[in-house]
């Protein structure tokens, strides 16, 4: 996010002085929409706002759920080692 969100945010600028695509990416990840949900808040009375703020309603969504999964219990692996009885009852060589 720090080296790929905040050159491509467009929060210094206007993301349409970004060359290309690079605006439009800028504005899919956390600080251009933050900046942008910023600028429309502060200048245009939240005026064209709700692309900012679905877009980081999404990245919530995406940090919840990445939280939420990390929190699953994990499968305990089947123990390798062999029983006391089937231990005792294999010949040694």
């Amino acid at each position: 996010m720090m080296l790929i969100g905040n050159p491509l945010s467009g929060a210094s600028t206007t993301p349409e002085m970004l060359p290309g695509w690079s605006g439009t990416l800028g504005q899919l990840l956390p600080p251009g929409a933050g900046s942008q949900l910023l600028r429309s808040t502060a200048f245009f009375d939240g005026h064209g706002s709700t692309h900012s703020v679905l877009v980081l309603t999404a990245w919530l969504g995406f940090g919840v759920a990445l939280c939420l999964a990390s929190g699953l219990p994990k499968r305990k692996p089947r123990p390798a080692v062999a029983s006391a009885e089937n231990a005792a009852a294999q010949p040694s060589s």
